[in-house]
């Protein structure tokens, strides 16, 4: 006998507790702050409740996405017919060779625990906003270095519901992918290496790395969801910057309804206020176009966009 949403809500209360919610506004949960309303919303405060809740979703066949700090997601209009969880649980721990973060755990939150105890490695996160979950799902990095390097081990939480613990070859690290994007195996608990090293040298580096990206970058007030394409590779096996290609096709002269490219970086779409899913995706589609039409390569999003009536999860 099939189960319905009533089912679902006092299950959900009885087996995780308080906390799910109807109709909530994605956009309040966006960086780029575009998106409608979810049917369902819950916070998962703990590890616990982020697998509890999933698998009450997985039961009753209800939809499920799991966001992190709400970056590097471009959410429909229309919002998404299923239950979105926001992964909130944090927490820092440091190992005998390794800092073991929750996959809820913010970068900014790594980067300070670690300059703090002189624990290098993590310098290159300086700017990055997100969560560890996110950043090992997308392979987050910056300046050469990328969270893959760093990654020693994890406990992912599989679809069958079983909990594995796995190396960092398991995720097949490639430039800002890795294999649980495709295995939709979830994130539970991630440790990193590091190596000692002198504060004054970590933070030197962190401010350096601050700078940088201050003078390429929009500031983060600005409504966006980072860089919107990944760096292609060109017929030669060069690795090109698409900032660069999207410069060569006056991109910066774009903007459809209320979103618009940057004018500080070609690569970043914004919201000038009220810009819809719809004017974002299609001001990308003619900048894909120019790119294409002029130097024959094909951008590929590396913002992800969660369309309201998903296949499955």
């Amino acid at each position: 006998m099939r189960r319905g949403k009533k089912d679902f809500l006092k299950v959900f209360k009885e087996r995780v507790g308080d906390g799910l919610r109807k109709s909530v506004p994605l956009r309040c949960y966006s960086s780029f702050r575009i998106g409608g309303d979810a049917d369902y919303f819950f916070e998962a405060k703990s590890i616990s409740e982020l697998v509890k809740s999933i698998s009450l979703a997985r039961e009753f066949l209800i939809p499920f996405y799991i966001i992190g700090g709400g970056y590097n997601i471009l959410f429909d209009d229309e919002g998404f017919r299923g239950l979105i969880i926001k992964n909130s649980s944090r927490g820092i721990y440091l190992k005998e060779k390794e800092v073991e973060a929750l996959s809820g755990t913010l970068l900014r939150e790594i980067l300070e625990f670690s300059s703090e105890r002189s624990l290098g490695g993590f310098e290159f996160l300086a700017g990055i906003p997100g969560t560890v979950g996110g950043a090992v799902f997308s392979n987050s990095g910056a300046f050469g270095e990328s969270v893959g390097d760093i990654l020693n081990r994890a406990l992912l939480l599989k679809v069958n519901g079983e909990e594995i613990e796995v190396g960092n070859d398991y995720f097949r690290f490639g430039y800002r992918t890795s294999f649980i994007q495709k295995s939709k195996d979830i994130l539970l608990r991630a440790s990193f290496l590091f190596q000692k090293t002198r504060k004054e040298e970590i933070q030197a580096k962190i401010q350096e790395n601050l700078r940088k990206r201050r003078e390429k970058l929009p500031p983060p007030q600005v409504a966006s969801a980072g860089s919107y394409f990944k760096n292609p590779v060109l017929p030669d096996g060069r690795r090109v910057a698409a900032g660069y290609l999207l410069e060569k096709v006056n991109a910066k002269e774009l903007q459809i309804g209320e979103a618009a490219v940057d004018s500080s970086h070609a690569n970043f779409i914004i919201n000038k206020g009220n810009a819809s899913a719809k004017e974002v995706k299609k001001l990308a589609e003619e900048l894909k176009k120019r790119v294409r039409e002029k130097f024959n390569v094909e951008l590929e999003e590396e913002v992800i966009y969660l369309p309201a009536n998903p296949l499955g999860a």
